[in-house]
């Protein structure tokens, strides 16, 4: 029997989903957009109600991967797209992992530079920073609701909308570089975190070598998971110490 290479060069590739055209991309950007400002204005609204802010600042959190996921469900049902056109296309584990596994590597090389950069400028993160907020008083059920909130929902649903959607279209636009800065940028700028705007952005690009690399979300949504599993596990045993 004749033998099979298996590199990634011989191995055909399923073709990248649809496109969104300037209409249907400012109306998902609007939407992304949209869904940010109702919620803050919802939880503002209901702390001066009910004052307990650890609460809703979960609920906020999921209510918006939650409203996320409707907006794709929405889109798909409305351009009759398949979960493939997004980008959800099965790659072999063993073709990505070690490079998902470099890749997560060199984020630690940028996020420990960044740190020392901040340290030696006298920075701190401030006290209010609703991550910090999320973390604080770890608990057995509320590091659940944090593995669950940014382990699974964070990644599948942000990797669907910002590179199977907002990169995706945007590339037929602009090209491949200029799009992924572009779309690292939102997805860096939406987070409404300043300190951490730098190495979320050079995630964002990391993200997207993945997706447009594999044509697929399932590298990109793996090493966005391992990042934000480890840093959340890493935040609670500092803070339960």
């Amino acid at each position: 029997m004749e033998k099979t290479d298996l590199n990634l060069e011989n191995i055909e590739l399923p073709p990248r989903g649809r496109r969104l055209n300037w209409v249907d991309l400012a109306l998902v950007l609007g939407g992304v957009v949209g869904i940010y400002i109702i919620l803050a204005f919802g939880t503002f609204w209901l702390l001066e109600q009910w004052p307990h802010e650890r609460v809703l600042m979960y609920l906020n959190a999921f209510m918006t991967q939650v409203s996320f996921a409707l907006l794709i469900w929405t889109l798909k049902k409305a351009r009759h797209w398949t979960w493939a056109d997004f980008g959800w296309q099965g790659v072999p584990v063993r073709m990505i992992i070690s490079r998902v596994l470099g890749l997560y590597a060199l984020t630690w090389v940028v996020n420990i530079c960044y740190a020392i950069a901040l340290f030696n400028y006298g920075f701190t993160p401030p006290e209010t920073d609703v991550y910090s907020k999320l973390l604080g008083q770890v608990s057995w059920y509320t590091l659940i609701l944090n593995l669950l909130l940014a382990g699974v929902l964070a990644p599948v649903v942000e990797e669907t909308l910002f590179r199977g959607v907002i990169f995706g279209s945007l590339q037929a636009y602009f090209g491949k570089w200029t799009a992924a800065v572009i779309s690292a940028a939102i997805f860096s700028a939406l987070h409404f975190q300043a300190y951490g705007f730098l190495p979320r952005f050079v995630l964002g690009m990391i993200l997207v070598y993945l997706y447009d690399k594999y044509k697929s979300l399932y590298p990109s949504m793996g090493l966005h998971a391992l990042n934000n599993i480890v840093a959340t596990l890493i935040a609670a045993s500092v803070l339960i110490e």
